[in-house]
């Protein structure tokens, strides 16, 4: 049994209006366009900040090969990082030292992530320190000495303004 539009539509959510699949060429355009909105939905499940660890599928200590292949090609490189619409990669040595997003749609598992406030961050992650960086504030998970993992929420105006995943230089 062949489905088309409705049935795509049906599967994501999306309305769509059934005048459009009379016009001659539209009902594979429609079917094409949902068939990519399904496709897209399992990538926005895996788009979560692992404390100390990642985020977006990439973890720390990725070489750049890894790295574009989970991302793919970067839209911009420059002073050791490649740059993504989702998130920003530093590299030292050949290997992932730093992940950085300002997108919201990247969260924790408990749902932390941009725009959440300090009090969220701190309700989460109980041993999170939190005080004055450069005019911000920044509440880092991990001990944040030389050689290990930390994961920084920076704060403005009380709300989560990026997250950063680093391992700190020795």
């Amino acid at each position: 049994r062949r489905r088309g539009a409705s049935h795509l539509a049906t599967q994501t959510g999306v309305e769509v209006d059934p005048g459009l699949a009379d016009r001659p060429g539209m009902r594979r355009t429609i079917a094409l366009i949902l068939a990519g909105a399904v496709l897209a939905l399992p990538a926005a499940a895996t788009a979560t900040i692992r404390p100390q660890k990642g985020m977006s599928g990439l973890s720390l200590g990725m070489t750049k090969a890894q790295v574009q292949g989970k991302l793919g090609r970067p839209i911009g490189t420059g002073g050791g990082r490649y740059f993504y619409a989702r998130v920003w990669v530093g590299f030292r040595l050949g290997r992932v030292v730093e992940i950085t997003t300002t997108r919201s749609s990247e969260r924790t598992a408990s749902g932390v992530g941009v725009d959440s406030t300090e009090a969220a961050v701190r309700r989460s992650y109980p041993s999170v320190v939190c005080g004055p960086s450069g005019g911000f504030r920044r509440c880092r998970l991990g001990s944040g000495k030389p050689g290990t993992r930390a994961t920084d929420f920076l704060l403005g105006r009380g709300r989560v303004l990026q997250v950063t995943i680093q391992l700190l230089p020795s």
